[in-house]
């Protein structure tokens, strides 16, 4: 037996495999290694300088200034009711028709007070123009002095009544122009005319009226949103939302800047006024060359390894 040629064939094996296991390892560090070096894919944006306004958004609701407010003249029955409600009303138009409640007993005992006809009946009418809007009584009510039978509002006469807590009053100028949102989205602009000199007792807040700068049919007692600029700033330094990240609480607020094509660092930042789509970077001075991370920062450490992705 060649002792001396199985010894070789045996050290021939385990070279083969020790240096499978090197190439193996070899292999492996290397993935390892491309592994660690591939970053978080993310998009980068520059600060913008540009002009923003500050609003103050109040709820308010719309009106109509000229009503007039129709009352009976004395106690007694409606004997007839010449409208309905939404009629179009006109000066001199027929409302009511009022009978006493004497008048009422008298036929009932068929009396006849003197030689002639008892005469207590009256036809109340319409002082102005406007739509039916509110109506009480009808035909065979009995109604009593002073009651409020019905209500001819003025649709041109429309409002919106706005209610500015007492707090924010310096913060309103009047011949300001401003913005109304409708229900539904629809936007009218609209200028602040008249402030009524007296505090709410309740609320502590003061009514302004604002007319609309447009004529548009719009009906009464309609909940809407009043904008109003409070104060611009030319110089802005600006972000899109996306690129703002904030704790739980939302009391802290940071970006992620990038200082070198793979690295970006967590940046503390003071917000101030917002848009739609922008916020305002009060601190720390941001520079239109600074590479802020648009979209891909949620979760990064302070510290991240990026990829940047066109």
């Amino acid at each position: 037996m060649n002792y001396k040629k199985i010894l070789n064939n045996i050290l021939f094996v385990i070279a083969i495999i020790l240096i499978t296991q090197l190439l193996n390892s070899c292999k492996g560090e290397s993935d390892n290694t491309i592994e660690d070096n591939a970053g978080t894919p993310v998009q980068v944006i520059h600060p913008v300088i540009t002009y923003m306004n500050d609003y103050l958004e109040l709820n308010a609701n719309t009106a109509f200034l000229n009503k007039e407010t129709v009352r009976a003249t004395f106690q007694g029955f409606i004997e007839k009711t010449y409208k309905n409600i939404g009629d179009i009303i006109k000066p001199g138009d027929k409302l009511f028709q009022i009978r006493t409640k004497e008048l009422v007993s008298a036929d009932t005992a068929k009396l006849i007070f003197g030689n002639e006809n008892f005469q207590g009946s009256i036809t109340i009418k319409a002082k102005s123009s406007g739509v039916l809007t509110e109506l009480d009584y009808h035909s065979g009510d009995f109604i009593s002095d002073g009651e409020l039978l019905a209500v001819v509002s003025n649709p041109s006469s429309l409002v919106i009544k706005l209610s500015v807590p007492f707090e924010n009053v310096s913060k309103i100028r009047l011949n300001e122009n401003c913005e109304i949102t409708f229900p539904g989205g629809e936007k009218i602009p609209g200028v602040i005319e008249k402030k009524i000199p007296a505090v709410d007792s309740g609320t502590q807040t003061q009514t302004y009226l604002i007319m609309l700068s447009v004529n548009k049919e719009i009906p009464e007692n309609l909940n809407v949103i009043v904008k109003i600029p409070v104060k611009a700033y030319k110089d802005a330094v600006v972000l899109p939302k996306s690129s703002l990240m904030t704790d739980v609480t939302e009391n802290i607020f940071w970006v992620m800047k990038l200082i070198n094509d793979s690295t970006a660092i967590r940046v503390n930042v003071t917000k101030g006024i917002e848009s739609d789509s922008l916020i305002q970077i009060l601190d720390p001075k941001l520079s239109v060359s600074d590479n802020i991370i648009l979209n891909g920062a949620y979760g990064l450490p302070d510290t991240a390894k990026i990829e940047l992705v066109k």
